[in-house]
């Protein structure tokens, strides 16, 4: 029998620099064939030892990503967190944890909010980042608690925006072991099922003109409508988020926002209740915010522009992100 010698890093370890020797394309990321390496070709870069190299895609296969232990590979791999405290977690892992909890919440109906994070593993594929997070949240209908997951994948430099985050799954947590049919196809996106008036370069910001003009296709929300919608404010946090990034957990210190002015705009349920308009599939939110404070130091204003677009399979929320900042008056 083959041991394998795994180590399991706490947050706030440095993981040791890690060698990417393949990319991926697109954002969907499935089981790779075991390459059996041949005994001529074998240096001490580019071995992996057969056993080894089955044994993670094993714990991958079975546990669709989110409970791997660390492997040393070529690539890096899956690259396991563990949080010794669940209730002290980064700042984006939080983020992201949200955006997770609020596609299940549109989707069927519910109103999980996040309580801690227990661990997340990450892969680099290509440019994007993907995380893997186990987290634990709770029903506000009837205080219950649950397991859950979502695997989420960000992009800083996509085609149409200036940042992309995306859920391929978002699901109470599965427990892992043998799997009877592989979870690959549902994690892909599907392009072709997303309304093409929502594809392409996002719109710039609105003008009084166009707000005339189409006043049809847009919605001003009242401030009573976003008291009681808190992935609004998760929104314009990715904003945020989008332009200071390196800050990690100091973004914390501009928080709360202040939300200043949210339009909705979409072809869904235009006739209906604001509430049903927030449930639109797609739709692009405009809005204005500023923060507690600011992280270049001069007092600032956003304008936010997030297309939200869903593909119809569960679990997949994707937004896409342009924040243009000026001096507050």
């Amino acid at each position: 029998m083959t041991d394998f010698a795994i180590l399991i890093p706490k947050i706030g370890d440095e993981p040791p620099q890690r060698k990417r020797k393949s990319e991926f394309p697109g954002s969907s990321s499935s089981a790779a064939p075991i390459h059996k390496v041949e005994c001529d070709s074998w240096d001490d870069e580019d071995y992996i030892d057969p056993a080894v190299e089955k044994e993670y895609w094993r714990q991958v296969l079975e546990s669709d990503g989110f409970d791997v232990d660390r492997f040393a590979l070529p690539d890096g791999g899956i690259y396991p967190y563990i949080f010794r405290d669940k209730y002290d977690y980064p700042y984006d892992i939080a983020l992201f944890s949200r955006l997770g909890l609020h596609c299940y919440n549109l989707q069927k109906g519910t109103n999980l909010r996040l309580i801690a994070i227990n661990k997340y593993n990450d892969e680099m594929l290509g440019r994007l980042f993907q995380y893997y997070i186990t987290l634990e949240a709770m029903d506000t209908s009837n205080n219950s608690l649950c397991n859950f997951q979502t695997c989420v994948c960000q992009d800083f430099t996509p085609k149409d925006s200036s940042f992309m985050v995306q859920t391929e799954l978002s699901r109470l947590k599965v427990p892992a072991g043998p799997r009877t049919t592989f979870i690959g196809p549902q994690r892909r996106w599907k392009d072709d099922a997303v309304d093409d008036s929502y594809k392409g370069k996002l719109p710039s910001w609105l003008t009084e003109q166009e707000l005339s003009n189409k006043r049809g296709q847009f919605y001003e929300l009242q401030e009573s409508d976003w008291q009681g919608n808190e992935w609004l404010h998760m929104y314009a946090e990715f904003a945020l988020y989008s332009k200071f990034f390196a800050y990690g957990n100091d973004l914390r210190h501009f928080l709360p926002l202040e939300m200043k002015k949210i339009i909705v705009q979409t072809q869904e349920n235009r006739e209906a209740s604001p509430h049903m308009i927030l449930k639109a599939n797609n739709a692009i939110f405009y809005i204005s915010f500023k923060g507690n404070g600011d992280p270049s130091g001069t007092p600032m204003e956003y304008q936010a522009i997030v297309r939200r677009t869903m593909d119809g399979m569960p679990g997949h929320i994707c937004l896409e992100v342009d924040c243009l900042a000026y001096k507050s008056c």
